[in-house]
């Protein structure tokens, strides 16, 4: 076999309103075999299984696992469904919670998100006991544009000009599949419930906004997105600061961010709020051009931001796109970070690298406090490791876990996170806005 076609790096997995069905889709797959095996089978995927039993040059163990399939496929008191029976021993590839086996449409879709071409609603669900919630909507998404928002409680749904149904956790994402529009009941509580009415759609994504004081300004348009004034500002920034919230690192991200941060200058401001909740990370490519702009002390046309250590001891350096830092901000310029538990991967990074460059103090950085392990703790997700995706011929992809992440500094936070302590651990709601987080700082 041919070496992959295709190798990305990075440091999340995506998050969109397919996340339910694929995560409980991953729950009923076989977990008993040898990843070994199924790395195997992958790689052999398409080629028939008496013929691979006859190649004697396979590892034992893979003609042993193909044995197994054949006595399965002919004995199975039921028809087998070959194609099901593959995808759920491919799906089960799961060395850890990183790794992911796509089949030829999730890769596409994963593709076309990766540069901002989604398709949907543009939410995405979390459910608490029997309640379902809002966890995110995608910037400039139907959901976005219709008025839906992080942390509200869908009540009811239903077709439009149909009945109403209250919306349980157990029933309510199967419930959307397949629907082209919904008719959604939503508020943050009971007493603050509105209708809304979303349809699915081809839309270009967009990563960031931009607030200050006076105004805010999100990524508006088709195909071509431009930052448009949205609304009013925060009325917890002062007049030197603004606000930046990033969601991932993925898309158009870079661009955004460098457009918010000449809106930033257009209107005078010389402090920054960098808002990192929820965002998972994405790609170090993106990250190495945001980080460009970020490092106060750095030095050189292209400072690192990160080293991947892969198994073998190799180490590959991941170095910024530039480094002009002082476009932006002045000498006694601040910036202050928000981030969460949920705040993972290349958000951590990034972080990592304004620490080790001086652009952030620890005194710069708040984080929510949650419960882990049953004690409270502010802290960010803790995930310092990058995958890289590998290509099959057919179409199908493996995304794999192959080197650990280290700052610019060498310290890595895989599995430990930024913590935060005193006055810089903030109770706040998991989904509390950026004007009432800012006002618990």
């Amino acid at each position: 076999m041919s070496e992959p076609e295709k190798k990305d790096d990075t440091m999340s997995e995506q998050t969109n309103e397919e996340s339910g069905k694929a995560a409980a889709k991953r729950e009923k797959v076989i977990k008993c075999v040898s990843a070994v095996l199924f790395a195997l089978i992958f790689l052999l995927a398409g080629i028939t299984a008496g013929w691979f039993i006859g190649v004697s040059s396979v590892d034992s163990r893979a003609r042993n696992l193909a044995w197994l399939l054949e006595r399965v496929k002919d004995n199975y008191y039921r028809e087998v469904d070959d194609e099901a029976l593959y995808e759920s021993l491919f799906e089960s590839l799961e060395l850890d919670k990183f790794c992911r086996y796509y089949n030829e449409d999730e890769y596409d879709a994963l593709v076309r998100e990766s540069k901002g071409q989604n398709s949907g609603f543009g939410v995405s669900l979390t459910y608490e006991g029997d309640a379902v919630r809002i966890y995110s909507t995608v910037f400039n998404s139907p959901a976005e544009l219709a008025g839906l928002q992080s942390g509200m409680t869908i009540y009811r749904f239903g077709d439009i000009g149909g009945t109403m149904q209250a919306a349980k956790a157990d029933t309510f994402f199967d419930s959307l599949t397949g629907k082209n529009s919904v008719v959604l009941e939503a508020g943050f509580s009971s007493d603050d419930v509105k209708t809304y009415q979303i349809a699915r759609a081809s839309y270009s994504a967009a990563y960031c906004e931009y607030r200050d004081s006076e105004k805010s300004f999100r990524f508006r348009g088709k195909d071509k997105l431009t930052l448009t004034e949205v609304g009013e500002g925060l009325s917890h920034l002062d007049a030197d600061t603004a606000y930046i919230r990033l969601t991932e690192f993925d898309g158009n991200a870079a661009d955004e961010f460098e457009t918010c941060l000449q809106k930033m200058r257009e209107r005078g401001r010389k402090n920054l709020v960098i808002d990192l909740r929820l965002n998972g990370g994405g790609y170090l490519t993106t990250l190495c051009e945001i980080a460009s702009h970020l490092l106060k002390n750095a030095e050189g046309k292209s400072p690192i931001v990160a080293t991947a250590r892969y198994r073998n001891g190799d180490g590959e350096v991941y170095a910024a796109t530039g480094n002009d830092f002082s476009a932006y901000f002045s000498s006694d310029s601040r910036i202050r970070i928000l981030a969460d538990e949920n705040t993972a991967s290349a958000s951590e990074a990034l972080m990592g690298a304004m620490l080790d460059y001086g652009t952030v103090t620890s005194d710069d950085i708040y984080l929510r406090v949650s419960t882990s392990d049953g004690e409270e703790v502010a802290r960010t997700y803790g995930k310092g490791v990058m995958q890289s995706t590998f290509v099959a011929p057919d179409g199908r992809a493996l995304r794999l876990t192959v080197a650990e992440i280290f700052w610019p500094h060498g310290n890595s936070i895989h599995g430990v996170g930024l913590r935060a302590e005193g006055d810089h651990a903030v109770k706040a709601d998991l989904f509390a806005s950026a004007d009432e987080f800012l006002g618990m700082l």
